[in-house]
């Protein structure tokens, strides 16, 4: 089996928004970057199917707006879950994204004619508008610029080449193995550097709208390497995805720009059933809001026969629909007068995916994240627009970062372990390929796991429900290896063993978001529990999924003491910006995981005070009760420690204070 080698300082996964934003990033500081893409780059990922929207607040904002304003939109949006270093990142950068595209040559849409200013649209949950948009084609512009400037900086790009699992040894990531389709030959890719930005899992789940490659790539192959996941039961359903007629099933039908102008959800009756949930306007419900009505409303067997409900644009004025979207339904048979479609809630995005801190770096050294790949920023629910902002901003970050690591970290000669690394990641690929024509089908386990994601761990979920699922596909976790081959032992194009690799990962992904969701025992955002429909403040916390070494999987909550953490970081990074130049016309850079120090053992009765004054703050601050007692009346020797735990990397695993035990279950 022909197997070839090659070196870089970056190694990216992934092709859409994020990861040619890293690349460009990632030359920028000096670095050699290759991207890697099991499509071809102008045809894959999530980014391109964007339609309307890329929010940000701009140097000239509506009146009243500001980024701290955006970034309580997003906090609110995401029901306490956030991590407030990563939105604030996001908050206050995405204007800078929007100036970059502008650079590149992206033209968005004017607010009047001839104006540079670009128009700005209002969305669900935003406080005020700030989206702008490239009529309803703003992802496949950014994507068109991006690889313009990608192709301009000369930076290689390897079209189908499909990544298999990461090489680590001694606990840093030494580069990547993958699977060149066009040839079936196996390459090592070598670099100290590697930047996951693979998107979403969306494909997990029978009805979705993401396009067939997005597998759950980043989160399997990461989990597999040692990273730990955050806020997998955290997926986001489009309220309004078609489910009929048959060729298109899938497709969106952009309920975000059509429900604010007058569009109403009736049930198969007819009825306008809205009203009787009794949570607001339509006009004004977030996506996960809809998502949850509409899913009761079908539950409750008031759903058509396709198990849908009926979006009626009566008395609408046609010129307000997406006219990209008119033509995509046209050419799949939907006439375009047609004043009723059936939808359905469809499995969108994650909220979920890699810990990241806001460098982008992982809890594994040497692997870094952004875009959909990367959990912790919109928490359990993703405001409308903020996709493309995310990956800008947090793509530019990762490119940056990853560069500065790759050159202070220069990779060495493979040996010993690192040879026996290298092994190790060939041989499932290597596995596969043996065993080809003598196993069922990939597309029979494709099946079989969007069949149980869809019925068990979707829009709504239970116990019982979210138990079969995780005891399934547990056993498939087990099974797959031996159980699945290609039907044809070619190497050059072989589909089928493209199909298997990606099998493995959408198993690994489901496995996740299924044992999330079952350890999480309240509904809070894009999570609906059945059995716990009430929201908890026991359950104010994001939940971490890793593999053991022992290969067993386990959930653990993050605390109040590391909520903690997280307030002292924002914290300093408000003071180190006060106290800062001003930069015109540069990214401020934030201030990674910073702390104030810690009080001395032998602290004056002065010090103990200020020290318990700052901690009841930051409990206010972090929402934590946990805090509000410590600050109540503790010991000093407590606040000294929370302080310190700032300082920790967030790949530790803190054992833990008097108020707030580490949880971890085995599943």
């Amino acid at each position: 089996m022909n197997i070839t080698r090659e070196r870089y300082d970056v190694i990216i996964i992934g092709s859409g928004g994020a990861g040619l934003r890293a690349a460009l990033a990632a030359a920028e500081q000096g670095a050699r970057p290759v991207v890697l893409s099991k499509g071809e780059a102008h045809r894959s990922g999530g980014t391109l199917s964007a339609h309307y929207s890329f929010c940000a607040v701009l140097p000239d904002p509506v009146p009243g707006d500001s980024p701290q304003v955006f970034a309580e939109d997003i906090m609110r949006s995401g029901e306490g879950i956030s991590d407030p270093r990563l939105v604030r990142v996001l908050a206050e950068q995405a204007g800078h994204a929007v100036a970059y595209a502008q650079k590149l040559g992206v033209n968005f849409d004017p607010d009047e004619a001839g104006s540079p200013k670009p128009h700005l649209g209002w969305l669900a949950g935003h406080t005020y508008s700030r989206a702008v948009h490239v009529k309803n084609v703003v992802g496949r512009e950014i994507i068109r610029a991006l690889l313009k400037a990608v192709k301009q900086a000369s930076i290689p790009i390897h079209s189908f080449t499909l990544v298999t699992d990461l090489i680590v040894a001694q606990g840093q990531v030494r580069g990547a193995c993958a699977l060149h389709l066009p040839t079936g030959e196996l390459r090592i890719y070598e670099a100290p550097s590697v930047i996951m930005a693979t998107g979403g899992g969306s494909q997990i789940y029978e009805l979705n709208t993401n396009p067939f490659e997005a597998t759950g790539d980043g989160y399997a192959i990461a989990l597999r390497a040692g990273a730990e996941l955050v806020d997998m039961e955290f997926v986001q359903h489009y309220p309004s995805v078609l489910v009929s007629p048959p060729g298109a099933r899938g497709l969106m039908f952009n309920s975000g720009i059509l429900i604010p102008k007058g569009a109403r959800l009736l049930n198969r009756h007819g009825e306008d059933f809205w009203d009787r949930y009794g949570v607001g306007p339509l006009r004004e419900a977030t996506r996960d809001v809809l998502s949850n009505i509409m899913s009761q409303e079908i539950a409750a067997g008031n759903g058509t026969d396709n198990g849908g409900l009926w979006i009626s644009t009566r008395g609408m004025n046609p010129d307000d629909f997406p006219q990209m979207q008119q033509r995509l339904l046209q050419d799949t048979g939907l006439p375009a007068d047609a004043q009723e479609r059936e939808v359905a809630p469809g499995a969108h995005y994650f909220m979920g995916g890699l810990r990241i801190s806001p460098d982008t770096a992982t809890t594994l050294p040497g692997l870094f994240a952004a875009g959909e790949c990367a959990g912790g920023i919109h928490g359990a629910n993703r405001l409308a627009g903020n996709a493309l902002s995310e990956n800008q901003v947090f793509g530019a970050i990762a490119g940056s970062r990853a560069a500065a690591y790759a050159l202070a970290h220069p990779l060495q000669p493979a040996a010993g372990q690192a040879r026996a690394a290298e092994e190790a990641a060939l041989e499932p690929a290597r596995k596969l390929l043996e065993r080809s024509g003598q196993g069922d089908p990939p597309q029979a386990g494709w099946a079989e796991v969007q069949s149980l994601m869809q019925q068990h761990v979707g829009a709504t979920r239970t116990a019982a429900g979210l138990s079969l699922a995780v005891k399934r596909l547990g056993e498939l976790r087990a099974e797959a290896r031996e159980r699945f081959a290609a039907r044809d032992t070619a190497l050059a194009y072989n589909r089928d063993l493209a199909k298997a690799l990606e099998l493995r990962n959408m198993i690994d992904t489901a496995w996740c978001v299924a044992n999330a969701a079952l350890a999480r025992r309240e509904t809070r955002g894009a999570h609906v529990r059945l059995d716990f429909p009430e929201r908890s403040e026991a359950w104010a916390c994001s939940l971490t999924v890793r593999l053991e070494a022992s290969g067993r999987g386990s959930t653990r909550r993050l605390m109040a003491h590391e909520a903690a953490a997280h307030a002292l970081a924002y914290k300093a990074q408000d003071k180190a910006q006060e106290e800062a130049p001003d930069c015109p016309g540069a990214c401020p850079e934030p201030v990674i995981d910073a702390a104030p120090a810690a009080a001395p053992d032998g602290a004056s009765p002065v010090g103990k005070k200020r020290a318990l004054a700052e901690v009841a703050e930051l409990a206010e601050i972090a929402k934590v009760s946990e805090l509000a007692e410590v600050a109540g009346g503790s010991e000093l020797a407590e606040i000294v420690e929370l302080a310190e735990l700032a300082q920790l990397d967030s790949a530790i695993r803190i054992r833990g204070l008097r108020h707030g035990k580490e949880g971890g279950s085995p599943s």
